[in-house]
């Protein structure tokens, strides 16, 4: 007969589980476990015996490492969007102005303490990077989701419907940008002073929208042109006569 795996009602070094049928608890202890080491420190059999359960429980909650780490990025980006900015974007604008609501979340994300989760959102997204395949969910909601409801929200803010996609990627990549500039440097002062101006051109910008002002984009990208490059001699010139003995130099 197979050998049993240990269940959640079973002993671990001595104690029981604490998270039996409590999987939102387990997640917040694993989430916690990972914020503090880093993806790359992530083995399984030591998380498990870190947050008190087994391995085999730990599988069965969570499959794979790679599945682990996007459930617990996962929970990490819902916690991340803003409830505000969430409902303009699907229930309509109301009284509620995008900017401002982005200028909390902004104070509240770039915390010390929370600093660290973006840290690990870039870690995860890197290594997704390198194996697309493995980490086809966490792709989705750190692109797919968020580009979706900045579509919708400068959408409701005026934006014309053939650029809203195109403005939606410049927004997300601006703020994406302007964190990982300050987990970089550190200078927050900078940083803020940046993000400022970042809103302060946004507001302009759907405040021309509002009033009808609507640019037109260029329908594709002006390419440089290509850089003169001088060429090269067929042949190596000669080099220098060397003077004669006794010359004088």
């Amino acid at each position: 007969m197979p050998e049993s795996q240990p269940s959640d009602d079973q002993p671990v070094d001595g104690r029981r589980l604490r998270y039996a049928g409590r999987r939102e608890q387990l997640l917040r202890a694993v989430t916690d476990y990972v914020l503090e080491h880093g993806t790359t420190a992530v083995a399984m059999r030591p998380l498990a015996k870190a947050v008190g359960v087994s391995h085999a429980a730990l599988l069965h909650h969570f499959g794979s490492k790679n599945e682990l780490l996007s459930t617990v990025v996962e929970n990490l980006r819902r916690e991340s969007m803003p409830a505000e900015l969430a409902h303009f974007a699907t229930a309509g604008a109301g009284e509620i102005d995008p900017t401002e609501v982005m200028r909390a979340w902004w104070a509240a994300r770039t915390a010390p303490d929370e600093l660290p989760r973006f840290r690990l959102t870039l870690e995860v997204f890197a290594q997704a990077l390198l194996e697309p395949d493995e980490h086809r969910r966490f792709l989705t909601h750190f692109v797919d989701d968020w580009l979706t409801a900045f579509e919708r929200i400068v959408l409701r803010a005026g934006c014309p419907p053939d650029q809203a996609s195109l403005y939606a990627t410049l927004v997300l990549a601006q703020i994406r940008g302007l964190l990982l500039h300050l987990l970089a440097t550190g200078d927050r002062a900078h940083v803020d002073r940046a993000f400022d101006l970042f809103v302060d051109e946004n507001r302009a910008r759907m405040r021309r929208w509002r009033e009808g002002q609507l640019p037109e984009l260029p329908s594709r990208v002006p390419t440089a042109p290509a850089l003169a490059v001088p060429a090269l001699p067929e042949t190596d010139p000669e080099p220098p006569a060397l003077p004669k003995p006794g010359a004088g130099v």
